[in-house]
C-alpha cells in the first residue's frame, strides 16, 4: 500500500505499508515457501522522482527471523540507519516489530531493494526501485517505453538449507539453481508442453521450440 503527501518545489513524500511474512508460492510450477511483502511475490515496484522522500513502515512477520532491506544504489546521505546493514548501522527488526525506514531518492535511476540478513533474498524478499528525474527535467536521452525486468536464480532448497550448506566446514556446494525466474515466474517441468507435440520430440526439445517461436 502507498501514500502521496507533495511537498514543496514538487518533491513528495511517497509513503508505504508493508508487512513482511512467508507465503507459498509457484514461481516456477513447483510450489515452494517464500517471502512475500503484503502476502506477494516479488515486493512490490517503488516509483518516485529525484528529491522525494521515500518512507516505509515494515512489519516484521516472519516468526522467528530479523529483517533489514537494503535499498541497493541509494546513497544515503545524511540516514545511514536507513542502509539496512544488520548490525553495523541497524538492529534487525524483530519478530512482530515495525520500523520505519525514511529516506531521499537524490540520483535517478534503475534500482532494486533486498533482504540483507541471512539468505532472505534469494528467499524471495526483492522488488525495484525505480527514480525518474525531478519534474520539469528532462532525461539526457530518448527512448519510446521502458520495460523493467528482475532476474534472479531460484532453487528449491529452503533458504535455511542454502545457509547450512554454504557455511558448512567442509563447504557443501547447494549446486546450481532450477530456475531462472524473470520478474519472479519461471518454467521448471518442460514436461508439461508435452502435450502440444506427440511425435516423440523430448520434453525440452519442445520447450526450446517454443522458445524460439
Amino acid at each position: 500500500m502507498g501514500v502521496m503527501v507533495r511537498g514543496g518545489n514538487g518533491a513528495k513524500a511517497r509513503h508505504f505499508r508493508w508487512e513482511v511474512g512467508y507465503v507459498f508460492w509457484s514461481p516456477d510450477c513447483e510450489e515452494n515457501m517464500l517471502i512475500g511483502i503484503n502476502g506477494r511475490y516479488p515486493g512490490p515496484t517503488i516509483h518516485a522522482k529525484v528529491g522525494d522522500t521515500i518512507v516505509v513502515e515494515l512489519k516484521n512477520s516472519l516468526p522467528t527471523e530479523g529483517i533489514v532491506i537494503h535499498w541497493h544504489g541509494i546513497r544515503q546521505f545524511g540516514t545511514p540507519w536507513a542502509d539496512g546493514t544488520a548490525a553495523i548501522s541497524q538492529c534487525p527488526i524483530k519478530p512482530d516489530e515495525t520500523f520505519t525506514y525514511r529516506f531521499k531518492a537524490d540520483k535517478a535511476g534503475t534500482y532494486f531493494y533486498h533482504g540483507h540478513y541471512g539468505m532472505q533474498r534469494s528467499a524471495g524478499l526483492y522488488g525495484s526501485l525505480i527514480v525518474d528525474v525531478a519534474q520539469g527535467e528532462k532525461e539526457p536521452f530518448h527512448y519510446d517505453g521502458e520495460l523493467n525486468l528482475l532476474l534472479s536464480d531460484w532453487y528449491h532448497q529452503s533458504m535455511h538449507s542454502q545457509m547450512l550448506g554454504l557455511s558448512s566446514i567442509p563447504f557443501r556446494w547447494i549446486g546450481e539453481p532450477q530456475s531462472l525466474l524473470i520478474n519472479g515466474r519461471g518454467q521448471y517441468n518442460c514436461s508439461l508442453a508435452a502435450h502440444i507435440l506427440d511425435d516423440g520430440s523430448s520434453s525440452c526439445q519442445i520447450k526450446a521450440m517454443i522458445v524460439r517461436h
